[in-house]
């Protein structure tokens, strides 16, 4: 029996100590590989799964984009780790090549649309979306750019979707404006400071560590060797005063230094912190002259307002997500707004230890009675969710969980406001929700964070950004949907670089939350964490 006649399943209980490659699906499959291998693998191609030490990656077009080898460099490592392919290799020159089809260039005061090759130019203006945004043909190989940053992430986000990546040689002038930004208290980790040095040369990058490895410190180190006015853009106001928070612990800017623009407070100084939602209204009034952007939570940015940051000017920027995985499949905006994704090598972190890898469990519940079983079948569309997030049967779960880490500092995650109070109510424990007056959540923030308390539940704006390290495990009585992304967000909150963490995801048996968690964790299963599932 050849090895494409054998299931994927019977191969990995066979193989040892090797490497299996099947060709057509670009898939790879690794059994106790050494860490050399797993990092060499994990930074040029997609992990999809892992169980105990057995890995399977598939290479994608985005890892070869993505990647720092050079064509030369990847070649070497394919061969040496997978054996000869000559049609794989053929694939990998070709779609490496794509990324070298396109840039765009500084001409003076406009930029330009420029091919390698006359016949891929004039395909490139047949697409509408590109023709557009083009206002003069200069020669058979170039465009001018109609005038706007809008312009061209509308031509590299069409060409992206073609699958031509544009390489965005964009200037923009360094700003010489020292703000006297230093580091203070704290030493970048060797990955921090290696992703420094690729932000700071590259100009614009999507940083995808893992929750609990330190991307906002690895950003404010790149905000100290730019050392010049930084707008930081957050999605919820909470997380202003907790990324003020970092900058006056970890950094020597003082708070007179520090602006902030959202709600009631709108001012800007030698670092300021905004809402997306009020830089998206406001971009006509925010300077065009930073020298650093940093997009916290950057899987917002291709909806229809945020991306409107995304036209602010300045001499470089970075993306910062666990997740930039979309629902809606736009991912690749993400990217081409952006920048390219650096340190998506979950395996890395894993299995050098600078982040603790979590325990994720589905606890599986029947209905509590029939009266709500019967109550889901004649229901329809959200209400079937709503009725299977709120089943009865959950609570036990909840007790005996409570019960077996009491002493732990526990988050219970609740999407719906009404089952969050209900469970506060039950088992006098503070639910916090974007509807708890803003003071009253900083100081029960304050209190987990310090020790005073120890669990809490927290909606959605639990999900993100949401800087609580001392926090060890997480139970999710209702979820968005399939969500990947709130499914990884919440389990990051558990993820530090010591000590454990663990994830209970409690859904409703025979319903349809039973499909949704499943699909919610598999972007954790492809970054290696091992899920099961207990009925």
């Amino acid at each position: 029996m050849s090895l494409e006649d054998k299931s994927r399943e019977e191969l990995i209980d066979e193989i040892e100590n090797q490497v299996v490659f099947f060709e057509a699906q670009r898939e790879i499959i690794l059994s106790n590989p050494d860490s050399e291998t797993l990092n060499e693998i994990s930074s040029i191609s997609h992990m999809e799964t892992s169980s105990g030490d057995h890995y399977k990656f598939q290479v994608r077009e985005m890892d070869i984009w993505n990647s720092d080898l050079s064509i030369e460099e990847m070649r070497e490592v394919y061969t040496r780790v997978l054996g000869s392919y000559p049609r794989f290799m053929e694939w990998v020159e070709r779609t490496y090549d794509k990324q070298q089809m396109f840039s765009i260039e500084h001409k003076g005061h406009y930029h330009v649309l420029q091919a390698e090759e006359k016949e891929r130019m004039e395909w490139a203006r047949g697409i509408e979306k590109v023709r557009k945004n083009l206002s003069v043909d200069l020669s058979d190989t170039s465009s001018r750019i109609a005038m706007g940053s809008k312009s061209r992430a509308e031509i590299k986000e069409a060409l992206l979707k073609k699958g031509y990546p544009v390489q965005d040689n964009s200037k923009f002038r360094e700003v010489d404006e020292s703000i006297g930004a230093e580091l203070k208290g704290i030493e970048l980790r060797d990955y921090q400071n290696e992703y420094v040095e690729k932000a700071y040369s590259e100009k614009a990058a999507v940083l995808a560590n893992p929750a609990g490895s330190g991307k906002t410190v690895t950003s404010i180190g790149l905000m100290c060797k730019v050392d010049a006015p930084t707008l930081i853009l957050v999605p919820q106001r909470n997380l202003v005063n907790q990324w003020k928070r970092e900058l006056l612990d970890k950094t020597t800017i003082t708070e007179d230094q520090i602006g902030e623009y959202h709600g009631e407070t709108k001012e800007m100084n030698d670092v300021t912190i905004a809402t997306y939602h009020m830089a998206g209204e406001k971009t006509n009034i925010f300077r065009n002259d930073w020298g650093l952007i940093i997009f916290d939570e950057v899987h917002h940015i291709p909806s229809q307002l945020f991306r409107k940051t995304a036209t602010l000017q300045s001499t470089r920027r970075i993306g910062l997500s666990a997740s930039p995985v979309r629902e809606d499949t736009k991912e690749r905006e993400i990217f081409a707004l952006i920048g390219r994704e650096i340190g998506g090598d979950w395996a890395r972190f894993f299995s050098e230890g600078h982040v603790v890898k979590p325990d994720v469990e589905i606890r599986m519940v029947d209905w509590a009675s029939d009266f709500y079983r019967h109550k889901y079948e004649e229901a329809s569309g959200i209400k079937k969710a709503i009725i299977a997030s709120k089943n009865p049967a959950k609570k036990k779960v909840l007790e005996d969980l409570l019960e077996e880490y009491k002493g732990k500092k526990t988050l219970v995650f609740c999407d719906w406001l009404d089952q969050g109070e209900d469970l506060s109510n039950e088992y006098d424990i503070p639910f916090i929700s974007g509807e708890t007056d803003f003071d009253e959540r900083e100081e029960y923030f304050k209190e987990f964070r310090e020790g005073d308390l120890e669990t809490m539940i927290v909606s959605r704006i639990g999900d993100e950004g949401l800087d609580l390290p001392n926090a060890e495990v997480g139970i999710v009585m209702s979820g968005q949907g399939g969500s990947r992304r709130q499914a990884t967000q919440r389990a990051g909150r558990v993820m530090r670089p010591v000590g454990d963490a663990q994830v209970y995801m409690v859904a409703t048996k025979g319903s349809n939350e039973e499909d949704f968690v499943k699909q919610q964790v598999e972007l954790l299963k492809e970054k290696g964490v091992p899920v099961k599932i207990q009925e």
